[in-house]
């Protein structure tokens, strides 16, 4: 049982013993939190106590519930704009989050018939392949499948992409100058790998976010399905009429 030091009623002490917790990084962001059950056995208090401690915690914004019953240490929320089209790293860095990525794997593929289907003016025969996971300080925010034109950058060093932007390589390496993209959101569920590949403990509703774009002569440049876990990440746009 956990031995509580502080005064007060029982679920303040509690909730107090959990915030500190997390601040000495026993439990991190995105950790999910014992059970109300084992919570109950820890502190020898009742489920009333232990669920008015956990209610607290998400009203201080400390915690938060996904779709599944059990708390989470709430992560830092990641602004992104779609007024302009960018990369998250440029994104992100422009808003003073550092992005980074891990390579999974890369490869020069055919385009297949199925690939063809999803992409609208697909041109060429090969393609780059590349599955990646993206960061935003550390933390694990998307997982990535990215297919780019072979044509338009035989000789990119796939492996500088852990710490770059794509987009300024591709405009500043190889001159191409992207012009525009088609873009669609919908919120799906992870599968198991993925919800692994992001250290999630279970499977969550994520955006999926596809992106399909073309170079200011018109040709097709990249494809892109990215899954981002969606209680870190924030869309916003500008509308005018």
């Amino acid at each position: 049982m956990e031995v509580l030091k502080k005064n007060g009623p029982l679920y303040f002490v509690i909730k107090e013993n959990l915030k500190s917790q997390i601040e000495e990084g026993k439990y991190k962001a995105g950790d999910v939190l014992p059970t109300e059950s084992r919570l109950c056995q820890e502190y020898g208090a009742s489920r009333v106590t232990i669920r008015r401690a956990i209610n607290e915690l998400i009203h201080e914004d400390v915690l938060e519930r996904g779709f599944g019953k059990t708390a989470t240490v709430k992560c830092e929320n990641v602004p992104r704009s779609l007024n302009r089209l960018g990369g998250l790293h440029e994104e992100l860095e422009k808003a003073g989050i550092k992005c980074s990525s891990f390579i999974l794997d890369s490869d020069v593929v055919d385009i297949t018939p199925e690939l063809r289907e999803k992409i609208e003016g697909v041109q060429g025969t090969k393609a780059w392949k590349i599955e990646r996971l993206r960061y935003a300080n550390g933390q694990p925010l998307c997982y990535q499948l990215l297919y780019l034109s072979y044509d338009l950058c035989r000789d990119l060093d796939v492996k500088s992409l852990s710490s770059v932007s794509l987009y300024e390589t591709l405009e500043n390496k190889f001159g191409i100058k992207i012009d525009n993209a088609k873009q669609t959101i919908k919120a799906v569920m992870s599968n198991y790998r993925i919800a692994a590949l992001l250290e999630l403990s279970e499977q969550t509703c994520m955006l999926q976010v596809n992106r399909t774009a073309y170079t200011d002569k018109g040709e097709w440049l990249e494809y892109s399905e990215s899954y981002y876990v969606s209680n870190r990440y924030t869309l916003t746009m500008t509308l005018k009429r």
